[in-house]
């Protein structure tokens, strides 16, 4: 136990999984072999959005439940690298703080002025919860980020 990495330290790696619309995650998620099913699947059509030594084969690695959204995801781990990493689907944040459209419908009230109290009062939760989610947006490295329409983003 002495050796294990703690949680949330650099070096922790998570891989943003598409989950089309009529799939039940939660079912997926617990199903092993369905979800290595689709994530093979998802490994195929979308090559880019996965490291390049998951060509090599990986191994289920047990599951994270996040406490804030309490979903649960699952670990995978390289055979080739033995790097480890967090599947998370693509309907929540990084960092899990909250749902991708919640925290879409909070930075559209921020784009017209809204204050983080207003945001509160119409989504629910806290002014502190919302002014996190909206400043989260810059946390995540864009360097490594996939764009898959370059079209869909503004105008530099």
């Amino acid at each position: 136990m002495a050796n294990r990495k703690p949680r949330g330290t650099p070096g922790d790696k998570s891989i943003c999984l598409p989950i089309v619309g009529e799939i039940d995650y939660a079912t997926l998620v617990e199903d092993r072999d369905r979800f290595r099913a689709y994530l093979d699947e998802q490994i195929a059509q979308h090559p880019e959005l996965f490291p390049v030594e998951i060509a090599g084969g990986y191994r289920f690695h047990g599951f994270v439940t996040s406490v804030r959204q309490g979903i649960k995801t699952r670990r995978i781990r390289l055979h080739q690298s033995n790097e480890a990493y967090q599947i998370r689907p693509d309907f929540v944040t990084p960092y899990m703080s909250e749902t991708a459209e919640q925290a879409g419908k909070a930075l559209y009230l921020r784009q017209h002025g809204v204050s983080y109290e207003g945001i509160a009062y119409v989504l629910g939760k806290d002014e502190t919860h919302w002014y996190r989610v909206t400043q989260s947006v810059g946390r995540s490295s864009i360097v490594g980020s996939t764009v898959k329409t370059p079209a869909a983003l503004p105008p530099i």
